[in-house]
């Protein structure tokens, strides 16, 4: 939800520096794995489950002259395809609302190097809430649940602590932000993308790709239609907006 601002937050309280070597589970078609790796200077691996993701995540590498930098493969958030003890960060964006953490986060720690940080970028929603607030989150729950046919949830800030700390790790630390847009995050978006008129023109790609399959597909007009109430619950409403946002926790091995 915060994008790459909150990548590179995320980053920053992990203490990536240029000997770093880390580890993206739930990489997608490696964005935030490729800004990490070029901004930092850092060693990043990527993992996903998805093949089609991978391809074109080393593409991406590619393109940006990241081939030494960023690499790719696929893998299981349940059974990383490595070696115990062998990163200091393992980072994850958007990926544990999807998964069963005690034991995705169990692995994270298992290829961790003693002293190493976990970092994680998921949405939260608040512990305490008036019930219609609950009953309305929770619809946004069940529609993205449809949408993904995945389990979906907003844990609270706590819960993301004690599962990370039931992990075993120490000194964990959850910071709380909500969702704004600003001209830093254009900005950066925009260099990733190697300059601002790669980014308009993907900008104006993506909306005549999705102004078309729109217009062709019932059952895509259906799914934008439910993604747009889900959003417009968890962003928009103005009594749901404020107890929503996503959370930024490390904890160290």
């Amino acid at each position: 939800m915060g994008g790459l601002t909150s990548t590179k937050e995320l980053a920053e309280l992990c203490q990536i520096n240029e000997e770093s070597k880390v580890l993206m589970v739930g990489c997608g078609a490696g964005f935030s794995a490729c800004f990490v790796a070029q901004n930092f200077g850092c060693s990043v691996v990527g993992v996903d489950i998805a093949e089609v993701s991978i391809r074109k995540a080393n593409e991406r590498a590619k393109a940006l002259g990241l081939e030494d930098k960023a690499e790719f493969r696929i893998g299981d958030a349940y059974d990383l395809p490595f070696e115990a003890d062998t990163f200091d960060i393992v980072i994850t964006e958007f990926v544990s609302q999807f998964l069963d953490t005690e034991r995705a986060y169990r692995e994270f720690v298992r290829v961790l190097k003693p002293g190493g940080m976990v970092g994680i970028n998921e949405m939260y929603s608040d512990a305490d809430m008036p019930p219609e607030v609950t009953e309305k989150i929770r619809e946004a729950e069940r529609i993205f649940s449809e949408i993904t046919q995945l389990p979906f949830s907003l844990p609270s800030p706590e819960d993301w602590k004690s599962w990370l700390e039931g992990a075993g790790l120490s000194d964990v630390q959850v910071h709380k932000h909500k969702v704004s847009v600003n001209l830093k995050e254009f900005e950066l978006v925009a260099k990733a993308l190697g300059g601002y008129g790669k980014f308009a023109r993907l900008f104006i790609s993506l909306m005549i790709g999705m102004t078309r399959y729109t217009i062709s597909s019932r059952k895509i007009r259906d799914r934008f239609r439910k993604l747009s109430k889900g959003k417009g619950i968890l962003m928009r409403n103005r009594s749901t907006s404020k107890h929503v946002g996503y959370a930024l926790a490390v904890g160290r091995k």
